[in-house]
């Protein structure tokens, strides 16, 4: 394996449009509680393994994996076992490629079938040091280091739509349901956000106490019920506030706020914007 630099700078400054870093954790390190984001984000397991809830699905992560993540997708991982972890993360937006198309392909596993590619020993070596370089470029700055950042990202999306290709037919890392009542609620959450929810609600629809699933939505998403549905209706704002002109009220009223001092409350506290402000940023 390349001798890979560690460097640990996870965030996207301001004004930036990449970000990387490569980290070791001991057994009993996780993330807190499921987010979302406004650029792609890129996970690397280069040992260790963990479990990633993204969206409504949850991910098996072992060494040698490759998992893709779009923006504004809630996800959360998960420790698995007491087992050392080294990751790489890559953070792009869109803006940063000059071939942005290569998002959309229908190919990438971005947005095709499972989110996880299973690497082979020598394709690993290859991303591996594709990563080492970008970690370098990224923490030593030198002359037009993003133009080398952005051919060495290009390079590996495109890797890794020629690998989603051959692997059309292998089976996907999804986990079993390990708690089927919280997956089927978040799943039933994701297609009715617009409508009332409540918790006790979703324990009568799927037979179980309203104790039981609150427990264990915050075991596996990290949030409590009521801030989950929240996440899912800011979410689905931001699209209609990116990607609509509706009036602010009728975007409140369309995720499922019927208050909508509530609903710019909630906007700010998850997103650090008011929605005029988020528009505004995003046009």
């Amino acid at each position: 394996m390349p001798d890979m630099p560690g460097f640990d700078d996870p965030l996207i400054r301001t004004g930036e449009s990449f970000a990387i870093a490569h980290n070791k954790f001991a057994s009993n390190h996780h993330m807190k509680e499921a987010h979302f984001h406004d650029h792609y984000e890129i996970y690397y397991s280069v040992g260790g393994e963990k479990n990633y809830f993204i969206k409504d699905k949850m991910y098996r992560i072992g060494k040698g994996d490759l998992l893709f993540i779009e923006p504004y997708v809630l996800h959360k991982a998960t420790s698995t076992a007491r087992l050392e972890r080294e990751r790489v993360l890559v953070y792009f937006k869109t803006n940063l490629l000059a071939r942005p198309e290569l998002l959309g392909d229908p190919l990438s596993p971005f947005h095709c079938g499972s989110p996880v590619l299973s690497l082979q020993i020598h394709e690993q070596a290859y991303v591996q040091e594709l990563l080492r370089k970008m970690i370098e470029e990224y923490r030593d700055r030198r002359r037009n280091y993003m133009h080398c950042i952005e051919a060495l990202l290009t390079e590996l999306l495109a890797f890794a739509i020629r690998v989603s290709e051959r692997r059309q037919s292998q089976p996907s890392k999804e986990c079993g349901a390990t708690h089927p009542k919280v997956i089927e609620a978040v799943r039933y959450i994701t297609r009715h956000y617009a409508e009332r929810l409540t918790l006790g609600m979703l324990s009568e629809r799927f037979s179980a106490s309203p104790y039981y699933i609150s427990r264990l939505f915050k075991t596996v998403t990290g949030l409590s019920f009521v801030d989950y549905v929240a996440a899912v209706r800011i979410m689905e704002a931001q699209k209609l506030l990116r990607d609509t002109s509706l009036k602010v009220s009728t975007i409140a009223e369309e995720v499922g706020f019927d208050n909508l001092a509530h609903f710019h409350k909630t906007f700010k506290r998850l997103t650090a914007a008011s929605p005029l402000q988020y528009r505004k940023m995003n046009r």
